[in-house]
């Protein structure tokens, strides 16, 4: 008699659970398989539920245990699933199965491919686990999900003679003869001194690679007698026999050190032949009950957390793969027994738990898609790699175009005269297989209504109204409803702002609005002017004058009109002075960071700057980042072709970028430095290009620092400021400072002496962090060297000398620190002209 059976009237359950679910419906993702997302209440506490119910008697379904390659590796269940997916069996969805140790990756539990042992695993004589009683999920040979029960049998030879085992890989208890392979999670078998115990190794492992039934054979290695205290240790390859008390020491006792043993591995005939099995547990519906195999007071079972299970009706000809997802918004998780009772409330007759928590996904192939992609919501908002899935599984061939989607190739309903065409954007055969597109199949036949006309495969407006028009591609029918309208109540301009610069060009564009609904219509029908000495427009392009000033685009269509303000200037634009952290806050990855607002260090621009603080030596695997990031994003005005910034680097020779995000949402990451190249010390102006396919307007989220590899992580801080847009492509001379006409006279070789109240460090005595620049912050070729003691150091003109007539200034930056390695509080600058 089963355990089960045994123990059911301790086990069985009876909780009425109180289920509101708001179903979703239910999209058909591949003849016969179905995925639903519900979300309402289960037992009184909100749920996010995914379902793939799978009907195993519709041709080309079924389901497959999907390994990963080797077994012991942890794996993705999309990347299991992806790469499980060939021509003629397409993974459509799937979920995480087995339970497994982190430390190896073997799966716990027994897995069983056909007949063949995948993995041995273990089972469990505590009511507490979830094996404690040996059950499974599997598909038998004619193609039917089954959850049941299923026993082992572990019988040994020698000598001619064969002897029945108790269990595997579990606690030996009195009177019990037990199987220990490698795959128990302990070196040794651990058991006291009272029994005798036999170590055999053998070619293999007896943990994986042959199948139910075949014997094994391995050489006796060593003995454990009665009375030694030290257990037998587990080969790698091969196995222990340990048994405790008469009856069952009978059985190992003849057995001497060198003998040959034989070991067979089998499992009861309802199971063998089946397609695979994949224990686990704990069963959670029995025979239409909800009936647990496990102690119902375990932390297992009262822990309110992610859930996967797999039901099965009772005739296994359909299965449900089941997830519920927990700290995700709007779920909370679930217990088993509320778990077990929503299982029954969908008709599961047998149900059996599968690995939960954190491992808990589901993936489907969404409509259209080849591969299945991520469904549910893991807990930690990534998924975890797990060590086997279940797969649902088509086997159709590639058929006929049978599911067409088309739509117009611009979005809006279309303004009498106006012509739009139309794309296919996804082709799937009868069996819900993907089909590559191709655009020249698909063919306009006709137009409903009167509506319209077909004219070089393309629609054309006639008369206002509703229709349809008829078309084909390959072999199937497609209907694509259309609307044309006589009228437009507002137009719509893009861009909405244009900044340029002297000579430069921009593109603009029309469409129109009818009832709240984006019009499609002849942008040769649209009437322009020009407010303002600004540029020309020929057709949708606009050029702007050679010469600065401000105006407006104004287009024309009826009685509607709508105005673009246009800038021409080859001047950039300020956009921030960065005086302060007001609407700023520092953010991280693999690193530490800190915004503050800067006063000591001289700002380029306003009352002050933002200095960035950033700690990546903590952190030298992977990409390390320190971001000053606008809680709201900062919007830029027109469609600038470059941001500039002036930066005060450490000379830490990381890399400086910026994110923004286009009109559509779309992110783009742009560089103000390349790798490695934010390398200098002071106050620099850079400029980052912007991508011409951005579609205006534009908003700046974040400017940060970033460093790659793991011998540059190092921490310090930089300073920015005067952020700005430039709307033209000429090279911009920033300066640096505003020429003093008071400023010192010196000659054009001339040396200077800089000497500090102390002595200073002298691997800083370097032209990064001493230099002499010009008004456009171009650094000059000086030598800097040390002076005749270490309060002093020489700064020595250029070769060619200084240019004359011409401002510059001597830097010496608050990054030269003293002997005692602390930093001046400020930059010590002075200012002198060339005679």
């Amino acid at each position: 008699m089963h355990i089960r059976k045994i123990l059911s009237s301790i086990i069985a359950v009876a909780v009425i659970s109180t289920v509101g679910m708001e179903n979703t419906d239910a999209a058909m993702i591949s003849q016969g398989v179905y995925h639903s997302a519900t979300t309402g209440t289960v037992a009184g506490n909100p749920q996010r539920i995914n379902q793939l119910s799978v009907n195993m008697n519709k041709p080309y379904t079924t389901i497959d245990l999907g390994i990963a390659d080797p077994f012991t590796s942890l794996t993705t269940t999309s990347d299991l699933s992806r790469s499980h997916s060939t021509d003629q069996h397409h993974i459509v969805g799937a979920v995480n199965a087995s339970l497994f140790t982190f430390e190896n990756g073997l799966p716990t539990y027994l897995l069983a491919d056909g007949n063949e042992i995948v993995n041995l695993g273990v089972v469990s004589t505590n009511f507490n686990d979830f094996m404690h009683t040996p059950a499974a999920f599997g598909v038998t040979s004619d193609n039917k999900a089954k959850v049941d029960e299923y026993e082992l049998s572990y019988t040994v030879s020698h000598n001619g003679e064969t002897a029945e085992l108790t269990s595997l890989n579990r606690e030996r208890q009195r009177g019990e003869s037990i199987l220990y392979t490698s795959s128990w999670p302990y070196p040794t078998t651990r058991t006291n001194s009272t029994g005798m115990e036999v170590v055999v190794t053998t070619a293999s492992s007896v943990n994986t690679g042959y199948e139910f039934g075949e014997e094994l054979t391995g050489k006796v290695t060593a003995i454990r007698p009665y009375g030694q205290y030290t257990s037998a240790t587990i080969p790698a390859n091969g196995f222990v026999i340990s048994a405790v008390d008469k009856a069952e020491v009978d059985k190992i006792r003849d057995i001497k050190v060198g003998d040959t043993v034989g070991l067979t591995v089998d499992v009861e005939s309802e199971w063998k032949g089946s397609n695979f099995m994949l224990a686990t547990g704990p069963l959670l519906v029995q025979d239409g009950t909800v009936d647990l195999s496990i102690d119902l007071n375990s932390p297992r079972v009262t822990q309110r957390t992610a859930r996967t299970a797999v039901a099965v009706n009772e005739d296994g000809s359909n299965a449900y793969f089941v997830t519920v997802d927990s700290a995700a918004s709007g779920s909370t998780g679930m217990t088993l027994i509320e778990f077990a009772n929503y299982l029954k409330s969908i008709g599961a007759y047998n149900a059996i738990n599968l690995d939960g928590g954190g491992s808990t996904t589901m993936v489907t192939r969404k409509y259209g898609d080849r591969y299945p992609t991520l469904a549910n919501r893991p807990v930690s908002g990534y998924e975890r790699k797990v060590s086997a899935i279940l797969e649902a599984v088509s086997t159709a061939p590639y058929g006929q175009e049978t599911h067409i989607k088309v739509s117009q190739k611009q979005e809006g309903i279309v303004a009498v005269g106006a012509s739009v065409g139309f794309q296919t954007d996804l082709v799937l055969d009868q069996y819900y297989n993907p089909l590559t597109i191709d655009q020249s199949k698909l063919v306009l036949l006709s137009v409903t209504n009167g509506i319209g006309k077909i004219e070089d495969n393309q629609f054309v407006g006639v008369k206002a109204g509703t229709g349809n028009v008829n078309a084909t591609y390959g072999n199937a029918p497609v209907t694509i409803p259309v609307t044309v309208t006589d009228s437009i109540d507002q137009l719509i301009v893009s861009p909405t702002d244009i900044r340029l610069g002297t000579g430069e060009k921009a593109t603009v564009q029309v469409t129109g609005v009818s009832s709240s609904e984006k019009v499609i219509f002849n942008p040769a029908a649209v009437d322009w002017s020009i407010k303002g000495e600004i540029g020309s427009l020929n057709g949708t392009s606009f050029t702007a004058s050679d010469k600065q000033g401000t105006g407006s685009l104004v287009a024309s269509f009826g009685s509607v009109s709508q105005s673009i303000p246009v800038h021409v200037s080859d001047q950039p634009l300020p956009l921030s002075s960065l005086d302060s952290t007001n609407g700023l806050t520092a953010k991280e990855i693999l690193a530490e960071a800190s915004i503050t607002a800067e006063k000591t260090i001289d700002p380029k621009e306003g009352a002050g700057s933002v200095k960035l603080c950033y700690d990546f030596t903590s952190y030298k695997n992977g990409t390390s980042a320190a971001y000053l990031t606008w809680n709201s994003a900062f919007k830029i005005p027109g469609q600038p072709k470059k941001l500039g910034v002036w930066v005060y680097g450490d000379g830490m020779n990381h890399w400086l970028r910026g994110s923004l995000k286009d009109a559509d949402g779309k992110e783009f990451v742009v560089d103000f430095t390349a790798e490695d190249q934010l390398n200098w010390v002071g106050w620099k102006y850079v400029e980052a290009a912007l991508p011409n396919n951005a579609v205006a307007p534009l908003s700046l989220q974040k400017i940060y620092i970033a460093e790659t590899k793991s011998t540059r992580k190092t921490k310090g801080s930089i300073w920015l400021d005067g952020l700005q847009a430039v709307y033209h492509s000429k090279e911009i001379k920033e300066t640096s400072f505003t020429p003093d006409v008071d400023a010192r006279i010196v000659e054009t070789d001339k040396n200077f002496t800089v000497t500090f109240s102390q002595p200073m460090k002298e691997q800083f005595v370097h032209e990064k962090y001493i230099y002499v620049e010009d008004e456009f912050g171009v650094r000059q070729p000086v030598t800097v060297k040390k002076g005749d003691s270490p309060e002093k150091m020489i700064v020595q003109s250029p070769a060619d000398g200084y240019e004359k007539g011409k401002n510059y200034r001597l830097v010496v930056t608050h990054f030269v620190p003293n002997t005692m390695n602390i930093q001046m509080t400020k930059d010590h600058i002075t200012e002198f002209i060339v005679q």
